[in-house]
């Protein structure tokens, strides 16, 4: 008689575990938080579950869509963000911290997230929908305000993912600097200096600014 094991699995003993397109995409996903600047080849992922690259190819037709298929993941992780009660200024302010706090272990990502055509961003539409639902904001309004708040968050991950830090920008501007006019450099040094702390600042004051557009529909609305 097989081994319980076998029979309930439907395979013998010592063939590999039959793979499944979420096995390889939660993979991938791993791979590029564990290593977010290393370049995921279908080579990595293959070797990471145990299989042949070809094998991978049944699932996914190219690296693109393999990449496509973890940033949906990943999209709809942030869609399911569990969250207090409250005002639902405070509570899409705490949706769009920790989405946004999903995004950055994932800057290869960031590019498929803009652009994907796949059914993976509904559920942030219906996100969206239950969070403004007390607003009554009108159809229109309630479309732009959903593509205010996906862009505000991936698009500032994006520069983020992009731009250099702080002490690397505000070095090559200070010796940029010592080549210039003296009227240039008191002109431009002061900004230079405050380069770190509005880096710092900068997206909550992108996420407040975000908060303030929806609001002003609103009141729109009301008047």
């Amino acid at each position: 008689m097989a081994p319980a094991a076998a029979q309930e699995s439907g395979r013998g003993r010592g063939r590999p575990a039959r793979l499944s397109a979420e096995q390889i995409t939660l993979a991938t996903v791993e791979l590029l938080r564990q290593e977010p600047n290393a370049a995921v080849t279908v080579k990595r992922v293959a070797d990471a579950v145990g299989a042949a690259p070809m094998a991978l190819y049944r699932y996914f037709p190219d690296r693109e869509a393999l990449l496509q298929a973890a940033a949906d993941h990943v999209v709809a992780t942030m869609a399911r963000i569990t969250l207090d009660d409250g005002p639902w200024q405070q509570r899409l302010s705490t949706w769009m911290r920790a989405a946004h706090e999903r995004l950055l272990p994932y800057p290869q990502l960031l590019p498929y997230m803009v652009s994907t055509q796949q059914p993976a961003w509904l559920p942030m539409l219906l996100r969206c929908s239950e969070l403004l639902a007390p607003l009554e904001l009108d159809e229109d309004d309630l479309a732009l305000a959903a593509v205010l708040i996906g862009s505000s968050m991936i698009g500032h991950a994006v520069y983020e993912s992009r731009r250099r830090s702080a002490e690397q920008t505000t070095a090559v501007l200070y010796q940029a600097l010592e080549g210039r006019p003296p009227a240039e450099r008191d002109a431009v040094r002061p900004l230079v200096d405050g380069l770190p702390a509005a880096y710092a600042r900068l997206h909550d004051t992108v996420l407040g600014q975000t908060i303030a557009t929806v609001e002003a529909l609103a009141r729109r609305r009301e008047s």
